[in-house]
């Protein structure tokens, strides 16, 4: 028999919220026709699309990243704050098309309150200057009396915005960047502007840019650079598919994930900094092909994330799906329709359900077998709210045709009363949410009985099943 042994005293560590954050850039129908689409009967006074307002009220993101991604690297927040009809049309060439900055830090700042996330503002270390970084900080969270903070009340905010998470450029590795940087470069850039920011607001904390892709020696160069000045040092991974099949998709995206972590918090130690740093995932996600829409064992991957957050909640304290609407996403928007994507689903889930402590999980079960990797069959986590006395047990069955039944074990007690059940699924791991079909990808509600210090469980084919379980 699968055995899944839960022991409260085998704690890995508290579960920081930042990890349910997400991610919006002015790329494609995100933001413009995506969370902000002027005109439509479907958008209240402000701009914002109430349809998709109340989906990611549901999904209750944590923290919110903008303006990018590559956009950051060519924006200038100036052209996005006053009279909206007053602000200039500008190209933007990062993706190639006109922006209109109709929507900027302002109104930003209004939508993360709508949604309950905090902020977390990415700046222009591409074109932009250490200056117009400083002044950005200023303008969100200066007290009255100052040119910026004046300039916000002036646009009718006058208390500060008080903006605490602060993006030093973004993936200024990569040569597809505007502003493209070496190492060095980069550090001492990077360096001169964390200092011009946090002389401005000492309070605000900065994500240093971790490399975009393996590179040798990168981050080790960063982390020494900016040693005392940098809070997180990012990632940013999108895992593929490829052509690969349904379990060696999921096993692949295991293992992948997985040596990321473990490769940079390797570094962060290899670095013997005085004041270590936490991993920030900026941006996580998933390849999507042209025309293709998520599928159930997307979702599956989205959970595995997930679940190696929970992994390592020391070192993992931040984490953004990139992207929230249109762009990669949670949540598609026509002009007059949304639906939900697959991989919506388990974040909402973890989102709301796994808080706390996260637990050291024993899972004795076979392994899939893929490429030369290996994954256990049931990815398990599980975290232990100690205010509500309950243990969210989260299980992948990554097989892609068989359920699996296991014994949920609890080495410190035992369960009573009746269990919350989530069960996301379909009738195919290739099954995907349209705006035809909006629930072949769907969480189903359950409610068990369970009592006692062992539980057997039937986990479901292709499933994702998030189990509150109470305790005596």
């Amino acid at each position: 028999m699968n055995r899944i042994k839960i022991d409260l005293d085998r704690q890995r560590g508290p579960i920081n919220p930042r990890i349910y954050g997400n991610f919006i850039e002015h790329l494609g129908g995100c933001i413009y026709g995506g969370i902000f689409d002027e005109g439509n009967p479907r958008s209240d006074a402000d701009g914002f699309r109430l349809d998709v307002l109340e989906a990611v009220k549901r999904l209750a993101p944590t923290v919110l990243r903008y303006p990018g991604g590559n956009f950051a690297s060519g924006y200038h927040w100036l052209d996005g704050v006053g009279p909206r009809d007053s602000r200039p049309r500008r190209i933007e060439r990062a993706w190639h098309t006109v922006e209109s900055n109709r929507f900027g830090t302002d109104e930003f700042i209004k939508y993360t309150r709508l949604v309950g996330a905090e902020p977390c503002i990415c700046v222009n270390l591409g074109t932009g200057t250490l200056d117009e970084a400083a002044n950005w900080v200023e303008y969100c969270n200066g007290g009255p009396g100052t040119y910026y903070a004046d300039m916000r009340a002036a646009n009718g905010h006058p208390e500060p915005y008080n903006v605490k998470i602060w993006d030093l450029g973004n993936e200024m590795d990569g040569d597809w960047q505007i502003g493209h940087k070496t190492a060095e470069e980069y550090a001492r850039v990077a360096l001169e502007c964390a200092k011009m920011m946090k002389w401005t607001d000492s309070s605000i904390q900065l994500v240093a840019c971790g490399d975009s892709f393996p590179l040798p020696h990168w981050n080790r160069i960063v982390l020494e650079h900016l040693d005392g000045w940098a809070d997180y040092i990012s990632v940013h991974l999108y895992v593929n598919r490829g052509d690969r099949d349904a379990a060696g998709y999921l096993v692949h995206c295991y293992n992948t994930i997985e040596s990321r972590i473990s490769r940079v918090e390797a570094q962060i130690a290899a670095a013997a900094m005085r004041k270590p740093v936490a991993i920030s995932f900026d941006e996580w996600g998933i390849g999507l092909p042209r025309g293709r829409q998520y599928t159930l064992a997307d979702g599956l991957v989205a959970a595995i994330y997930l679940n190696a957050f929970l992994r390592h909640p020391k070192t993992v304290t931040m984490a953004n799906y990139a992207q929230l609407v249109n762009v990669i996403p949670n949540i598609t928007a026509s002009r007059d329709d949304i639906f939900l994507q697959a991989t919506f689903f388990p974040i909402e889930l973890y989102r709301h359900h796994s808080r706390g402590v996260s637990l050291d999980v024993w899972v004795g079960c076979p392994n899939l077998e893929s490429e030369g990797r290996t994954a256990p069959v049931l990815d398990v986590t599980a975290a232990y709210d100690q205010q509500s006395r309950s243990v969210t047990v989260n299980v992948v069955n990554m097989h892609p045709t068989d359920d699996v039944e296991a014994t949920i074990e609890c080495q410190t007690g035992g369960f009573a009363g009746v269990a919350n059940i989530f069960v996301m699924n379909a009738s195919s791991v290739e099954d995907s949410n349209s705006f035809e079909n909006k629930e072949k990808v769907q969480v189903k509600a359950l409610q068990e009985a369970m009592n006692g210090d062992k539980v057997p469980y039937r986990f479901p084919a292709h499933s994702l099943t998030v189990m509150k379980m109470f305790l005596y």
